[in-house]
């Protein structure tokens, strides 16, 4: 162990109106690495897993960033204007600081549920700038995957009325129609035939929101041979019960890459 940096929080403006919100702990060690934690939707940088993972990577010299991509936790914005695209584009940002910050080379992605989509979009597009990739219930189908789910009468309504209220034992939120028109320019098809980067996938079997059986079809069906899949069997969506584990079997999968 090491000691520990604080912790700091930064408001980062994307653009001229819309700013997202960052908290950084730097790393201590030399080289420095860093961990970047990517939230999922409806929730923030400071959930339980996020909190856990921070303690345990900052008690070990590494820096960890996590941020509020806009419509979530205390950045800017509105959930009725996601888009995947925009995602994309804070997480840019959030990576650039990070680079200015001397966070070192190749920053570990974690993604979570929606977060595993923004990680492994993100690699595809820039695989040189990132290192291995950690997703936990990754919706790697986001958001195409929702049209598919609702059916054509309810895409139907849903493009008339411009607005769709999502309820879940996880969320409660209204999104506008524009995330399933972004959604267009991601094909999931491309993301599984282009991915190439060391990945660990974390899934609960009682997931009632991403079937775990997509990450398993992921894995099987990516032609990159270094995805290790771990599923645990009482595990629901948002796996905070198990975060302990996740770190630690996170950590011990890293020290090999």
């Amino acid at each position: 162990m090491t000691e520990t940096a604080s912790l700091e929080t930064h408001r980062l403006q994307i653009t001229e109106d819309a700013a997202i919100v960052l908290d950084w702990t730097p790393p201590t060690l030399t080289p420095a690495r860093s961990a970047v934690f990517i939230h999922g939707l409806a929730s923030n940088r400071q959930g339980e897993k996020a909190t856990a993972f921070r303690e345990g990577f900052a008690s070990r010299g590494w820096g960890f960033l996590s941020a509020d991509l806009r419509g979530h936790g205390d950045a800017d914005g509105s959930i009725r204007e996601l888009t995947l695209t925009q995602c994309l584009e804070d997480m840019a940002a959030a990576l650039d600081w990070l680079a200015e910050r001397g966070g070192g080379e190749k920053p570990v992605l974690i993604g979570s549920s929606m977060g595993g989509a923004v990680a492994a979009w993100r690699h595809l597009a820039h695989p040189g700038e990132t290192g291995p990739l950690v997703l936990i219930a990754p919706s790697l189908q986001f958001p195409g995957r929702m049209a598919w789910q609702l059916g054509p009468a309810a895409m139907e309504e849903w493009k008339a009325t411009g607005v769709r209220r999502i309820e879940s034992d996880w969320v409660d939120l209204e999104i506008g129609f524009g995330l399933i028109d972004d959604g267009i320019n991601y094909d999931p098809q491309k993301l599984l035939r282009g991915h190439a980067a060391p990945t660990l996938i974390f899934h609960g079997m009682k997931d009632d929101a991403v079937d775990w059986r997509t990450s398993s079809t992921f894995q099987e069906d990516c032609p990159y041979p270094h995805i290790d899949l771990v599923l645990l069997k009482d595990g629901d969506h948002r796996l905070s019960e198990h975060k302990e584990f996740l770190f630690n079997t996170m950590w011990a999968w890293l020290q090999g890459r």
